[in-house]
């Protein structure tokens, strides 16, 4: 005679406590109630289809009550009658379950919204509603496969959204920390894919850089956002922030000191050893410069004689690699670099003459640029300060220009 189960109360529920292991409460047919060492509870439904032992989660307690996980165990034993695989279903009366990637993507989504500004939640929460949620949204996230995932990826790749598409992958990588955070999944199947060999590249240059003005707005927001989305200190947030306004080489941006900028008279001066034209060089600073660098003043002025001072010692500077590292989280590997602020800055300047009215001589000026001329640069050997008021005025157009375009008026 087969042994007769009790089914579970609330009240059963509430008083399981958890153990040093996992252990299971049985509610009858199949159905039972897993809990956690952690003390997290949630249902489990086990079933045999195509004569394989299968098993199925139901969402967690009390997100789905008792008379939830019964009514759902009806639904998916229906289908089983059917001959219908319910972990393949779309259409099981799932909506309730917070096990859905939809749901957990909206818990996620949630909590990240006090953290982003909101023009960083809606881009962010259109993208994975267009992309994921027609295919992926109505299945339990624990019966995603890499499978669907790559295949959202292609469809994007097919589509040209190649930037997108890698901003997709860091999302899917989060929603999937905080699914397994909060107990949903077991394991993170995005940290089994190699970004490297599903992202396309848009360029093989290791100076590429953005030069449209749609794609230049773009990188500004997703600058203006970096904070928000991803944690870092304040040095790389910064400099990150100041590198389109100064154009700047790399190595001249990071291993900026305190003793080269003078905010009275509103210049970097750079002396010409650190300089790679070994020129000693100056460079008139922008209001939107100055207001950036006041923003990083008070935390590295007093401790180190850099401005971005290494997040390890206070006597380095930032490391060559970590203004890229965070490029290349916002989604830019391959598309621009560090030093592709200089293209971008030096293009459009040039595209741009007629509007801010200096020739190309000025331009080449702000990038620190040699004289090409081997004749020409013999007769201008004039000091730092040669173009200085031209400059000034070049570079007050540039940020004018870079605000302007980030937040149209």
């Amino acid at each position: 005679m087969p042994k007769i189960v009790k089914p579970l109360t609330d009240k059963d529920i509430k008083a399981a406590k958890p153990k040093e292991k996992q252990y299971k409460l049985s509610d009858g047919q199949s159905l039972y109630l897993i809990v956690k060492p952690n003390g997290t509870k949630f249902f489990r439904f086990d079933f045999k289809f195509e004569n394989k032992r299968k098993s199925m989660s139901f969402g967690v307690y009390p997100d789905i009550s008792l008379s939830e996980a019964r009514k759902i165990r009806d639904n998916t034993k229906e289908l089983l009658k059917q001959n219908i695989n319910p972990i393949l279903e779309k259409n099981i009366s799932l909506e309730d379950s917070t096990n859905t990637f939809k749901n957990i993507s909206e818990k996620w989504l949630s909590k990240m919204k006090n953290e982003w500004v909101h023009k960083t939640y809606i881009k962010v929460e259109n993208v994975i509603r267009n992309h994921a949620y027609p295919y992926i949204g109505n299945k339990l996230i624990e019966d995603i496969t890499r499978t669907d995932i790559l295949n959202i990826i292609d469809r994007m790749n097919t589509k040209g959204l190649h930037g997108s598409a890698e901003k997709m992958m860091s999302n899917f990588n989060r929603i999937y920390k905080y699914a397994v955070t909060y107990n949903y999944v077991e394991h993170n199947i995005i940290a089994d894919i190699d970004k490297k060999n599903i992202i396309i590249s848009t360029s093989n240059n290791h100076m590429s850089a953005i030069t449209q003005e749609d794609e230049i707005k773009e990188l500004l927001e997703d600058i203006n956002n970096f904070e928000n989305l991803y944690k870092a200190s304040i040095t790389t947030i910064v400099a990150l922030k100041l590198a389109p306004y100064v154009a700047l080489r790399p190595y001249n941006l990071r291993a900026l000191e305190w003793n080269e900028i003078n905010f009275e008279k509103k210049v970097i001066d750079i002396p010409g050893e650190k300089m790679k034209t070994k020129k000693d060089f100056i460079l008139p600073l922008s209001r939107q410069a100055i207001e950036i660098l006041k923003m990083i003043e008070p935390f590295s002025a007093h401790k180190s004689n850099y401005v971005f001072p290494s997040p390890v010692s206070n006597l380095k500077c930032l490391s060559d690699a970590t203004l890229g590292h965070a490029l290349k989280k916002l989604g830019y590997q391959d598309k621009h670099t560090t030093h592709g602020f200089r293209s971008t800055f030096s293009t459009i300047a040039h595209e741009k003459i007629k509007e801010h009215g200096f020739n190309s001589d000025i331009i080449e000026s702000c990038l620190a640029h040699s004289e090409r001329n081997k004749i020409k640069a013999a007769y201008n050997r004039e000091s730092k300060y040669k173009y200085f008021d031209e400059k000034k005025e070049l570079m007050q157009w540039w940020a004018n220009w870079l605000n302007k375009i980030k937040i149209p008026t």
